[in-house]
């Protein structure tokens, strides 16, 4: 086990050199001044020679990537023109609601995705199938930003029964009630899309289970259908879906800029578009930065998960 570990590790050397990489390039081949876009049009010569020359932008394509691949890897993400403060700093606010949003979310989505999906694969073929079958492909198919803004309509500005946007009350709030109240929708608009893929992996992972020697054994044995359901099939099919867990926790990480931007939410989602529209050079970077290694680790987790558990990984 803990040399699959350290294999899984050694590999994401590489990627997370590419990630940067990526990165760096996406940003510094972007067409226009930087810091035209900074400080505006109105700027004296001098303020953006001094600019540039704090951004580093004189220097060659190539030193700049090594000079800010050795700050990273010194704990130095920079530090943000527009907000005048270290993006490590402004990282460490916004990251944690937007892992709180992306955790409440993948909550959501995998009780509801698995279970739809075990539901449907012990009826198949019936209404209750055909329904859950319905509703996961429409779940899919309808645009988070869209359903975000459906459910602003419904249940605040019709019903008046959430609020609209932000993380706590501008009055009176700050309770653990009040945070439930305004997570309730960006989490159920961000949860949508992997509730469904959630539900229709899982419904395929279970029939295939149903229909394995051990569940044929089980029933033969005089177990009950509930036994062989949860007992047997869904906890060798909760093995198989851990990577695919993993993945959709990945996407909601990322998802999250959609649905931070519609709510308000304070995440990482708002300040990366509010930094790419001020051309936030090192903000973006860093940013961008932290949400794909976040990426890369939880489905690391999730291998290694899997493999703890899954008995047939560890033969391999």
């Amino acid at each position: 086990m803990n040399g699959y570990i350290l294999r899984r590790l050694l590999q994401l050397i590489p990627v997370l050199f590419g990630i940067s990489l990526v990165v760096f390039l996406i940003m510094a081949l972007l067409p226009g001044d930087p810091a035209l876009a900074i400080l505006g049009p109105y700027a004296t010569p001098e303020s953006l020679a001094s600019l540039r020359n704090e951004l580093g932008l004189e220097e060659p394509l190539w030193r700049r990537f090594f000079i800010w691949l050795g700050n990273v890897l010194q704990g130095d993400l920079g530090r943000s023109v527009a907000l005048q403060r270290p993006v490590v700093e402004e990282i460490g606010e916004r990251i944690g609601p937007t892992l709180l949003l992306a955790a409440a979310a993948l909550a959501l989505s995998v009780v509801l995705g698995l279970g739809a999906g075990v539901v449907a694969a012990a009826h198949r073929r019936r209404w209750q199938d055909q329904v859950l079958t319905f509703l996961v492909l429409l779940g899919i198919s309808v645009p988070q930003f869209w359903l975000a803004l459906l459910l602003i309509l419904v249940f605040a500005v019709w019903l008046h029964w959430l609020p609209v946007s932000g993380m706590f009350s501008v009055y009176a709030g700050g309770g653990l009630i009040d945070l439930l109240q305004h997570l309730l929708l960006p989490a159920i608009s961000l949860a949508v899309v992997a509730t469904g893929v959630l539900a229709r992996l899982s419904r395929g992972a279970m029939l295939e289970e149903l229909s394995q020697d051990y569940v044929r054994m089980a029933r033969a044995k005089g177990l009950t259908e509930r036994q062989v359901l949860y007992k047997h099939a869904f906890l060798n099919m909760l093995g198989r879906m851990v990577p695919v867990i993993g993945l959709q926790a990945g996407f909601l990480l990322g998802g999250a800029v959609y649905i931070e931007t519609v709510f308000q939410w304070p995440g990482m989602g708002r300040m990366l578009v509010d930094a790419i529209s001020s051309r936030d050079l090192l903000l973006v970077q860093g940013g961008v930065l932290v949400l794909a290694s976040a990426y890369v680790l939880v489905n690391l987790l999730a291998d290694v998960l899997q493999h703890a558990l899954d008995p047939r990984i560890r033969r391999r």
